[in-house]
């Protein structure tokens, strides 16, 4: 069963447009009813917010001026020009009078004094028919002259959407160590070296990028290597990045 939101009853009523009652009003909407062979407007919305479990929401009437009653009693009754949501229920009088002659479903929203589009049963599909007692299920478009006001049900809120999920961050992997990395040495170039020391702090950020492994390099490498541990045995200053080395560094400087 379908969610009973305002879109829910809508996707009901329209997909029932096409309907044809058979001889002297008979209708599937009056035989759930009770009430077969008789005037189906009402009926047919409230078998279509049965269908949705929406029937304590929307109501469940034959007889239009009652259905009216019931909204004013709980407070949702609204004027005929004023502002329509997807979902209300929309009452006409045809001649203007008080009195509700005819219901149908508001299918979209309509700006305040605007017609109205709208899904009905027991209405005709143009205007040479008869309006209040047709013969089938219409989708109309109705011009507020006819109507008398409109009911909002309490409907359910829309399931808000499931939060697209965040992609996990992809562990960062330093680039293998450059063999022949050495001090004094510019091939392979010391410039990745450079950059990596100076993301850490470990070279000042104006000293010129050089291929060669020099002594600002070498002094760069030596404080890092203190720093973490990675002397060799034996030395207090060691200026040399080895794999390891190599590797912790790329990964404080980019991950």
């Amino acid at each position: 069963m379908a969610s009973p939101t305002a879109a829910a009853m809508v996707a009901e009523a329209n997909s029932e447009v096409g309907f044809k009652e058979g001889p002297n009003n008979q209708t599937k909407y009056g035989a759930w009813y009770g009430l077969n062979y008789e005037p189906w407007c009402a009926m047919y919305l409230s078998w279509c917010a049965n269908q949705i479990g929406a029937d304590t929401v929307v109501g469940k009437f034959a007889y239009c001026p009652s259905w009216v009653n019931w909204f004013k009693a709980r407070g949702q009754w609204h004027g005929p020009t004023e502002a329509v949501q997807l979902g209300d229920i929309v009452f006409f009088s045809w001649d203007g009078g008080p009195v509700a002659d005819h219901v149908g479903v508001a299918r979209a929203v309509a700006t305040a004094g605007s017609s109205i589009p709208t899904t009905e049963g027991n209405t005709s599909s143009g205007a040479s028919g008869s309006q209040g007692n047709g013969d089938g299920v219409y989708q109309r478009l109705r011009p507020r002259s006819v109507v008398l006001g409109f009911g909002r049900p309490a409907y359910a809120s829309a399931p808000a959407p499931k939060p697209t999920p965040s992609p996990k961050p992809t562990k960062y992997a330093p680039p293998p160590f450059p063999t022949g990395l050495a001090p004094n040495r510019s091939n392979p170039s010391a410039q990745p070296l450079q950059k990596a020391l100076k993301a850490t702090g470990w070279m000042n950020q104006g000293v010129t990028l050089s291929d060669n492994y020099g002594p600002l390099t070498q002094k760069g490498v030596a404080g890092f290597n203190a720093k973490h541990s990675l002397n060799d045995t034996g030395r207090s200053y060691d200026p040399a990045i080895g794999p390891r080395g190599w590797a912790l560094l790329l990964t404080l400087a980019y991950s």
